[in-house]
């Protein structure tokens, strides 16, 4: 019987929220209907933050978010407004503003913004310059190469060669015995 009324009071509250959603897109130009589809990518689910609002299930607190972002919207707000609106809207369980937490990607134009996309950047440039010089340390290990029974160093080093030259002889004489 609990399950039951679980089920059923589940179906009401989705029903309720559809309804209200159902009757806030009414209302809403093709323009504003494509930025609350936009601001609901860029607004994570306040219920576990485990993905944007958009792609999210449905559950008390993403319906109440679509909601809260039709409404502001058609209270007239632009992106950046509403952005801040939840930034600024205090999470119900640690009772502090969500703070850039709630943004799906940070802001390009504030500083936590700047240095996420730069880093980026700079972790490329610095991953190709680390293969560069691994591929060219692996290709500057050349083997000494044996022509006609001689040693003979890549790189043309007579000294490399004579010691290459001494190993060889002594593990011949080594194999004689």
């Amino acid at each position: 019987m609990k399950l039951i009324t679980f089920t059923l009071s589940l179906f009401l509250a989705f029903s309720v929220f559809g309804d209200q959603i159902t009757d806030m897109d009414s209302r809403l130009t093709t323009s504003q209907k494509e930025m609350a589809i936009d601001m609901e990518k860029q607004i994570m689910a306040a219920c576990c933050f485990g993905g944007p609002v958009h792609s999210h299930g449905r559950n008390d607190y993403t319906e109440e978010q679509r909601l809260e972002i039709r409404q502001l919207i058609l209270d007239g707000k632009n992106e950046d407004q509403i952005l801040n609106y939840f930034r600024e809207k205090i999470d119900k369980h640690t009772g502090r503003p969500y703070g850039n937490r709630i943004l799906a990607a940070p802001k390009s134009n504030e500083l936590v913004g700047q240095v996420s996309y730069w880093m980026v950047a700079v972790f490329s440039i610095v991953g190709l310059v680390v293969l560069w010089f691994v591929l060219r340390k692996l290709i500057g290990q050349r083997q000494p190469v044996q022509l006609n029974g001689k040693i003979s160093d890549p790189a043309g080093n007579k000294t490399n060669a004579k010691i290459l030259e001494k190993v060889e002889s002594e593990l011949r004489d080594l194999d004689k015995d």
